[in-house]
């Protein structure tokens, strides 16, 4: 294929891309909202989900010559009861927004369990939020501050926040515009 003709199919792709990920999150905000979305709780082999998910996010990383680093203790339970999809959904989310808003140094992907209650925390060294874009990047379309050279509809934070109240959990942020450090933290119920 000439190397013209390859560009505009990379064109036509990626904004074929961008128009199903948009069609996807708008359809998960109206299930969601209208309460017809139902999860999909069963027995997942959380090491494995956790696992790919990491292996997904080393190569991103790894691609993006940042560091990326997983901490999770040994004594995770093999078994939880959860919406995988769903939990995955959330996770590669936030990892996702870790690794494009960064630009060098690390992504931290910390996993704990207590009590049947899960919580992970997504760490990066990108260049934090103002306080103005914190209170509003919850919202569907707003794309957390510096968006250029990113893509995205600006809906992923929106969904997973839905998501991870749907599952009876939290989702924060914290973080200082400048400061090279935010903090997602995701605490829900496994059983």
């Amino acid at each position: 294929m000439p190397a013209k003709t390859r560009q505009a199919v990379t064109v036509i792709k990626r904004g074929g891309d961008h128009l199903l990920s948009l069609i996807e999150g708008t359809l998960d905000l109206a299930q969601i909202e209208g309460g017809k979305l139902k999860l999909d709780v069963k027995p997942v082999h959380w090491l494995d989900t956790l696992d790919e998910i990491r292996n997904l996010f080393a190569l991103q990383t790894a691609e993006k010559g940042l560091s990326f680093h997983f901490d999770a203790p040994a004594n995770l339970p093999p078994l939880v009861r959860a919406d995988v999809k769903r939990l995955r959904q959330v996770l590669i989310n936030l990892l996702g927004n870790a690794v494009k808003f960064t630009s060098q140094g690390s992504v931290t992907f910390r996993v704990r369990h207590a009590r049947e209650m899960a919580s992970f925390e997504i760490i990066d060294t990108g260049p934090g939020m103002s306080e103005a874009v914190v209170q509003k990047v919850f919202e569907p379309f707003e794309r957390g501050g510096s968006s250029a050279g990113t893509t995205g509809a600006g809906l992923g934070l929106t969904i997973a926040k839905m998501l991870v109240d749907l599952m009876g959990g939290e989702l924060t942020v914290s973080t200082q515009l400048g400061r090279a450090r935010i903090l997602r933290r995701v605490c829900f119920c496994l059983r």
